[in-house]
């Protein structure tokens, strides 16, 4: 076989673009699995493994008082089991008047997106607590009564508000809510379920700012519904992993049939 000077130069030219492409797709490759690696969903439950009548598999008691949460049919779709926080009336069922508090995560939590899906079964005070530490150490994002106020809370002792704020609501609808908590920086929002607008085009029903307490728990207040409850360190991780099946990854809207 001959190979000249003008083959020799060909394959060297050919050498050196693998040599640029390796250079340029290795650290690509790299970048890829460190943010893939740091993508994180936290947690993830929509009740359809527990047993109706059974308190949550996968959440636990923060706050030990005297009710009890629940798995429970939908009231809007009864194949659809959905968490009732309470076995009270909703003026017992609040923790500064003996209700339970029921948690998820770890006490190491510090910044994340929750988004879940929340209907209110009267028009009384409820919503979620953040960062819970124990009783008397959390922040609580709180519906009023009057369907309008919606409120950032600190427990310590005793009830401090951090910040109010403004978002239409009323009982027995399905609402989808957010919750952002980047540094001492808080931001809650709530659409009706059905709205399809992404959380990013929704303005913030709350905005507020505290540094006391930097980590905790996430959890229930007072009597609420709550189902498809995801929490991840960011928006994009909100997403539930591919199974071996071959199955694509599955966001909340999906999860169930729709309504």
């Amino acid at each position: 076989m001959r190979f000249g000077y003008s083959s020799l130069f060909r394959c060297n030219q050919v050498s050196e673009k693998v040599k640029l492409a390796i250079k340029i797709v290795v650290p690509l490759l790299s970048i890829g699995i460190v943010m893939q690696a740091s993508a994180v969903l936290l947690f993830h439950d929509d009740f359809e493994k527990d047993e109706i009548g059974a308190e949550p598999g996968k959440w636990e008691v923060g706050h030990d008082g005297s009710t009890t949460a629940e798995v429970v049919a939908d009231p809007k779709k009864a194949s659809n089991k959905v968490l009732l926080t309470a076995d009270k009336a909703s003026n017992q069922s609040r923790h500064d008047v003996g209700g339970s508090i029921y948690v998820v995560g770890d006490a190491s939590w510090d910044d994340y997106v929750a988004e879940w899906d929340m209907m209110f079964p009267d028009d009384f005070y409820m919503g979620v607590v953040f960062r819970f530490q124990e009783g008397e150490k959390f922040y609580l994002s709180d519906r009023r009564q009057g369907g309008r106020e919606y409120h950032f809370y600190k427990r310590q002792g005793g009830w401090g508000k951090i910040k109010d704020g403004i978002v239409e609501n009323k009982p027995e609808i399905w609402y989808r809510a957010q919750l952002i908590l980047t540094g001492d920086e808080f931001t809650f929002k709530l659409k009706e379920r059905k709205d399809k607008t992404p959380f990013d085009k929704v303005d913030p029903a709350t905005e507020g700012k505290d540094g006391n307490f930097k980590t905790g728990k996430f959890g229930n207040y007072g009597l609420v519904y709550i189902d498809n409850i995801f929490i991840g360190d960011a928006v994009e991780d909100l997403v539930l992993p591919v199974e071996p099946q071959d199955k694509l990854s599955t966001t909340w809207s999906s999860i169930k049939a729709s309504y």
